[in-house]
């Protein structure tokens, strides 16, 4: 639900043009303090927000995330089906808020008055993570707004990858935030929900973060200036451009430290992969050459002989999203590994700002075969390009966010460990999981949908990311590799630093495929569609012998039983019957294997729920696979996409052999 806007007279404008979808929208100038005892912050926060619309307004509308974890009866709260913060013997009673202490405009007016607290999603009185402060003048396009604010806010004990551990602190959604303004559409201004992120739009920060003078500190950007303070204290100060949120983390220089690595292509880019990008995008090695970068790790002191695993894996992760989506626009990219007891705070992304997870078992076998370690560091890395540059609406199309990040990783994964590249990775398919998970829910569960729309938290994350990624893995399979690679690059260079839609990814992924994708999308996104094939059954026999009369174009003359007779031996009269026990309608390839050995390849448009085909000829059908080279990916249930013929049993000489080849195909299908 969205708000209808109002109009009233000019406020400020400094320009009465429609500013570009590229342009910075809003700036944010933050100087915060950190109290490491109280895990509180004080901060002064000053706003520049242009009204890139066409229309005007005459509110603006703000996030104050950090509300979520305010009390137990919160909307976030209330999803999740238990109360952490309250329950935890560690984290009990440590809530978190923020509170605006004072808002005025940059000409002194107060707005306080103004500033009230809405429900756009739910009406829950009790949940105040979205606030409203209506104008006393309204913006026009183009117009710029500058604002005052000072806050405090109190930083939970860690949930939802913000807050503390002990001394560790992950400073996430902490600071009063604008909304995003969509002109006719009005504010998109969700409440913050247990199954559910963020959108926002892109602007500069520069942050001045004030801590203890033995404290590390990674944030958002790149560090700009350093001085001391009274008392041991120390003020950092970070600058990011062109990004949409800002994050921190500072802890005791005695429990984390800071490795700093690089990312140099000439050493880092697997010339295999250089090839294979090559090949897929049809560009040359100079279009594809990637810039040098820093790589800033903090770790726990206890996890250091990690390290260069750590910094192998990022560097491989800016070399496969490079590659294939661009280059990666940013100077610097920073990588928190949490300590024990913080486990809440991996596994997120900010813009150059990601934080995975790590043990410090991970240094032994069979602790170290294992491929989370990268996993989540390619994970978490796809962000910066699906979301940091694309900043798609994480609330309503969350799948298009995590679902094309999944799709990301499970490739650069299988790419990792076929290629022999983290030699401590035990290969195996990476996407079998995904494709196994999708045979969980009883109901079915679509994609398009608000992320707070789901009976359960667990479809949320089912349907956002497994199925998510099954379904462009099953693009992929009807488009083509090639097409599929220079399609998602197409989409990323069309529209980084803007706010796609899945409706721009469709519209993206036609166009370079010459395929309309409409129908496909529709119902797999917008619907609940799932595919399922299989053979019904299969006929052979053979042709009778004719009787009774035909015709000579003159008389009717009656068959001759002897000449009849013995002319069929060598021939079957066969019947497939094809059935689609889904609802999902698309064309399916049909492989037909023949007792000589050959084989045929048709396609079953699938329109009607059932098709019989007919052959006559002198061979018996040995085999029959529905999708043999497993393209639609999002058909779970294969089993009865084989047939073969009962009579080459135990007793046919190469029976075992064919089981066995059969047997193992259907494995390698399944497991993607």
């Amino acid at each position: 639900m969205r708000p209808v806007l109002g109009c009233g007279p000019l406020l400020l404008a400094l320009a009465v043009f429609a500013v570009p979808a590229t342009a910075q929208v809003v700036d944010y100038e933050i100087d915060v303090s950190l109290d490491p005892v109280e895990h509180r912050l004080r901060a002064v926060e000053k706003i520049r927000w242009t009204n890139s619309t066409a229309i005007a307004t005459d509110e603006l509308w703000f996030h104050l995330y950090l509300n979520a974890f305010a009390g137990s009866k919160t909307t976030f709260m209330r999803e999740f089906g238990k109360d952490v913060l309250g329950g935890s013997a560690n984290g009990a009673g440590q809530y978190g808020w923020v509170r605006i202490e004072s808002l005025q405009l940059d000409d002194g007016t107060d707005l306080m008055p103004l500033l009230e607290f809405v429900r756009p999603n739910d009406g829950n009185q009790d949940d105040f993570s979205v606030a409203r402060v209506t104008l006393p003048s309204v913006v026009p396009p183009g117009g710029v707004l500058l604002l005052e604010l000072e806050f405090e806010a109190q930083l939970p004990w860690i949930i939802a990858r913000t807050g503390f551990v002990d001394d560790f602190h992950l400073v996430g959604q902490w600071f009063p935030k604008i909304a995003v303004f969509e002109g006719e559409e009005g504010w998109n201004c969700h409440q913050f929900h247990a199954s559910s992120e963020f959108f926002a739009d892109f602007g500069s920060y520069e942050v001045t973060i004030e801590i203890p003078e033995d404290w590390v500190l990674g944030a958002t950007g790149v560090e700009v200036a350093r001085a001391p303070r009274s008392n041991e204290r120390q003020s950092i100060t970070y600058r990011a451009q062109r990004v949409h949120d800002f994050a921190w983390i500072t802890a005791p220089a005695d429990q984390m430290e800071v490795v700093e690595a690089d990312f140099e292509p000439g050493r880092d880019v697997p010339m295999v992969w250089l090839d294979r990008a090559r090949s897929l995008l049809g560009l040359s090695a100079a279009e594809l050459e990637l810039p040098p970068m820093k790589i800033r790790l903090i770790l726990p002191r206890v996890q250091r002989a990690l390290a260069p695993r750590m910094v192998r894996a990022a560097r491989l992760s800016i070399a496969w999203f490079g590659l294939f989506y661009g280059s990666y626009p940013y100077a610097q990219v920073t990588v928190v590994s949490p300590p024990k007891g913080a486990e809440w705070a991996g596994g997120m992304e900010y813009p150059t700002f990601i934080t995975t997870g790590a043990s410090h078992l991970d240094e032994f076998p069979p602790y170290s075969w294992r491929s989370g370690l990268e996993a989540v560091t390619v994970h978490e890395f796809g962000h910066q390009y699906f979301q940091g540059l694309l900043a798609s609406n994480e609330f309503e199309e969350a799948w298009l966010d995590e679902g094309l990040t999944s799709y990301a990783e499970l490739e650069c994964m299988t790419a990792i460990a076929s290629d022999k590249l983290v030699p401590e990775i035990r290969p195996y398919s990476f996407w079998v999981l995904e494709r196994l998970a999708l045979v969980l829910p009883k109901v079915p569960i679509t994609l398009g949908r608000n992320s707070w729309d789901y009976r359960h938290l667990w479809n949320y994350f089912l349907a956002s990311y497994s199925k998510a990624a099954v379904t462009l893995r099953t693009v992929e399979g009807l488009v083509g590799r090639e097409t599929m690679a220079r399609g998602l690059r197409n989409y990323v260079e069309q529209f980084s630093y803007r706010h796609p839609t899945g409706a721009d990814l469709e519209a993206v992924l036609s166009e370079v495929s010459g395929m309309d994708l409409g129908d496909f999308f529709a119902q797999t996104v917008a619907g609940d569609a799932e595919p399922d094939w299989g053979v019904a059954a299969v006929h052979h026999r053979r042709p009778e012998d004719a009787a009774g009369h035909n015709w000579d174009g003159e008389v009717w003359r009656v068959i001759d039983s002897q000449e009849s007779s013995g002319n069929n031996d060598d021939r079957w009269l066969i019947e497939v019957d094809l059935v689609r026990h889904g609802d999902l309608v698309g064309a399916v390839e049909v492989e037909l294997l023949w007792a000589d050995g050959s084989s045929e390849r048709r396609v079953w448009e699938g329109t009607g729920r059932w098709e019989r085909w007919k052959f006559e000829g002198p061979n018996r059908l040995q085999q029959i696979v529905l999708d043999p080279e497993g393209r639609w990916a999002l058909e779970t249930r294969r089993a009865n996409n084989y047939w073969r013929d009962e009579k080459a049993g135990p007793g046919h000489p190469l029976w075992w052999l064919r089981e066995a080849g059969r047997l193992l195909g259907n494995i390698l299908l399944r497991l993607g």
